[in-house]
């Protein structure tokens, strides 16, 4: 991959992966706006791909689906690869082997991209409320500011908002960044929000996976930032791995510079200035991994010299994002959240832990990535607020029956209920919630089997809630 912008007009061009989310769809759109003759090739069913294949229909698209052909990958100009399509593939391999040029929608859009103000934000968990609430900071000091990257639409379809003195704030995923290895991406500031065990389906093993974490400030200079944990040992090695200007933050220890909790006080400390830039009190999200997350979004914003009265009222205005310990809604005295994106046992118990004093009836379990559940399970034997435990069974639900195997390890069985419904397990979660107490779905897992993917896990939540 050149970061040299490539000419499309008329080149035949191989798009591996429609899917049902936003990626493959808008680089497909992107690249027949510019007229390149486009191949979609995907392993899915066209009844399956219906939505997708729908908004594509304006244009001049050739299709092979439920299957991959080894010559698309060979008499072809370009290769896109989407996020959800492993680097080792076969195909992919194919194309290197006859000199095919792969490239990703992220790819594209970094050479397209007329801006070079990128904030770019990475790491196991937080990623995606540190990139809305850095987002948040920067349009509240009034700046050309374009949410971009792995948020549910395509980053090509920002484009057209982008100028020359945009700045972006860029989530990028572990999938993304490693289609960028070759490529010299060099954002102004990266945030790199915590390294925990994640997506061991896809990686050898957990050293792997944090190698691709950190790929995102691999190419940073010396008058870029890192915005980093202190709190953990894999983040905390950063110091050793590059030679940007790094800023801590950190809900345990005074730090220099960065930002981090003292008593009530969020503070940020750079060299003998200290600034109470928030109290406890402004927050209006629950948990201590969103005061992280605070943290690390409120250090870009004093990086980029933005007052602490804006980044105060950034932060009061901001009450989360969907999907992520989400309040749908109190109905007879009980509340319900939606937390379908905790797909990790860390994850999960961080939202447990957010509500140390309610009683809990927890919505769990769905497909495995290769993780380990005791910690998790010991963690809820321990816990004796949670009153129930709704457990997802399905065939594909590999990590469900991890939970239940452990579960007979640590506590009775009549604590958990098996349903392959939701709707059952609502039903079920509401005969025990008593007024106060809390529904949770938080499924330490990945969706796929059930529902179409963790977003659809979570609107099927929120609807069978709303219909109460």
């Amino acid at each position: 991959m050149s970061d040299k912008i490539p000419e499309l007009k008329g080149k035949r061009i191989t798009i591996m992966g429609l899917g049902l989310n936003q990626g493959g769809l808008g680089v497909t759109r992107f690249l027949a706006k510019k007229g390149a003759k486009i191949l979609v090739t995907d392993l899915k069913s066209p009844a399956q791909l219906e939505s997708s294949l729908r908004q594509l229909s304006d244009f001049q698209i050739e299709y092979i689906l439920g299957q991959h052909r080894e010559e698309d990958f060979i008499h072809t100009d370009m290769v896109i690869q989407n996020p959800a399509v492993p680097h080792h593939s076969k195909y992919l391999k194919i194309a290197r082997q006859h000199g095919i040029p792969i490239e990703t929608d992220l790819g594209l859009f970094l050479k397209f991209c007329p801006s070079q103000k990128i904030i770019a934000i990475g790491g196991t968990k937080g990623k995606s409320t540190v990139t809305q609430l850095i987002y948040n900071i920067f349009k509240e000091a009034k700046e050309d500011t374009v949410l971009a990257g792995n948020i549910g639409i395509s980053v090509l379809d920002t484009l057209e908002k982008i100028k020359p003195h945009t700045r972006i704030i860029l989530e990028i995923s572990t999938w993304q960044m490693e289609g960028l290895r070759n490529y010299s991406f060099i954002p102004q500031t990266v945030v790199l929000t915590n390294i925990f065990p994640d997506h061991l389906d896809r990686y050898p093993n957990f050293k792997k996976y944090t190698q691709a974490e950190k790929l995102i400030f691999k190419n940073l200079l010396s008058n870029n930032h890192l915005v980093t944990n202190f709190d953990y040992s894999e983040t905390q090695s950063c110091k050793n791995e590059t030679i940007a200007q790094i800023y801590w933050f950190s809900k345990e220890k005074e730090v220099t510079p960065g930002s981090y909790v003292r008593g009530e006080d969020l503070v940020f400390h750079f060299g003998k200035d200290q600034i109470v830039f928030a109290t406890r009190s402004d927050l209006s999200l629950p948990g201590i991994h969103n005061i992280e997350n605070i943290l690390a979004a409120s250090t870009v914003g004093f990086i980029h010299h933005l007052s602490p009265e804006i980044i105060r009222k950034a932060i009061k205005k901001f009450s989360g994002i969907p999907h992520r310990l989400e309040l749908v809604r109190e109905w007879n005295k009980v509340k319900f959240y939606n937390d379908t994106c905790a797909t990790t046992p860390q994850a999960t118990i961080s939202a447990l832990q957010s509500f140390p004093q309610q009683n809990i009836v927890l919505i769990l379990g769905g497909k495995d990535k290769g993780l380990d559940y005791e910690e998790l399970v010991k963690f809820i034997s321990q816990n004796k607020q949670i009153k129930k435990i709704i457990l997802l069974q399905n065939p594909a639900y590999d990590a469900s029956e991890k939970i239940l195997f452990l579960t007979n390890k640590y506590f009775s069985s009549s604590k958990i209920f098996l349903t392959s419904q939701l709707q059952e397990g609502l039903e079920v979660a509401l005969h025990y919630a008593q007024a106060g107490d809390l529904i949770i779905l938080s499924p330490a897992a990945a969706s796929f089997g059930m529902f179409k993917n963790e977003f659809d896990r979570g609107e099927q939540f929120i609807n069978i809630v709303k219909s109460l």
